[in-house]
């Protein structure tokens, strides 16, 4: 759109803030946002196969039968008669294949979707905003939506006072330590002006986990290939997904940027990263 939107960084923990947000953030978010398609749902055999998979998974610890939540929900320790809310929800979809894979305490919560709704009796959608929630639960996730809140500390303290004794949270969030950042600047992707009302460090993670009674155990750098042509298409004055839809060094084999990525996640120098809190 070319819209500027001028953005500053911490020069004590590194994380990087904009400046003047829009007032109205809605207008950013348009119906075809990923992650407000419609939501896919699963036959019953579907899902009886998908709970059997899983099951199979957590006796066998076999990786090829393992679901793409399957480490998130290990690392937190999540029982299926654990309260879970996904905070920043968008169509519920995650929730939804955890339904299918046989939890039933299941919550969502999104402001910017169009109407809530009852998916199941196991499974609650809701169109409501982060200070709006009064229950608590024992499992809280955030997928890529802690930076879409304007205010991260406040935004922070409300999530850890939503936690259940002996609670766990997981935020999974850009980074401004990543090799990306440093690299591209305002052509990084994962900046996504003005969406992303900031982008923290892990000294930052760390410093609202003490002031919030939060134990950081865990991190996992979990970056993509998607820092790279993302960026580039930037660069390059494209559009994400326009029509154009290859950057100009495309013949870069795919491979070996998922392989960089997956370097730079080891070397702890990934663009995102999942960050592993329980309640102290």
């Amino acid at each position: 759109m070319k819209d500027q939107f001028p953005y500053v960084q911490c020069s004590h923990c590194g994380t990087i803030q904009q400046l003047d947000p829009p007032e109205d953030m809605a207008s950013y978010y348009p119906k075809a946002y990923y992650s407000f398609s419609g939501l896919s749902y699963s036959s019953l055999q579907v899902r009886l196969m998908k709970q059997f998979r899983f099951w199979l998974y957590l006796k066998s610890g076999m990786s090829f039968l393992k679901p793409i939540y399957g480490s998130w929900l290990d690392r937190l320790g999540a029982g299926k008669r654990d309260t879970i809310a996904d905070i920043g929800c968008g169509n519920g979809q995650l929730l939804y294949e955890l339904y299918a894979s046989g939890y039933r305490h299941l919550s969502g919560f999104d402001p910017f979707i169009k109407d809530s709704v009852q998916v199941s009796r196991s499974l609650h959608i809701y169109k409501k905003n982060l200070f709006d929630i009064g229950s608590t639960f024992d499992v809280i996730m955030l997928h890529h939506a802690f930076e879409h809140m304007k205010d991260p500390d406040a935004a922070f303290g409300k999530i850890a006072g939503l936690l259940n004794p002996s609670g766990r949270l997981l935020i999974r969030v850009p980074v401004a330590d990543g090799e990306a950042w440093s690299v591209f600047r305002e052509n990084w992707v994962q900046l996504d002006a003005p969406r992303h009302y900031f982008i923290p460090s892990l000294a930052a993670m760390k410093i609202l986990a003490e002031r919030h009674g939060l134990e950081l155990f865990h991190i996992d750098f979990d970056s993509t290939a998607f820092q790279f042509w993302g960026s580039k298409k930037y660069q390059e004055g494209q559009t994400l997904h326009g029509k154009n839809d290859l950057h100009s060094s495309a013949a870069v084999d795919a491979w070996e940027l998922e392989s960089k990525a997956k370097s730079l996640n080891a070397l702890s120098r990934g663009d995102q990263a999942a960050f592993y809190f329980r309640k102290i």
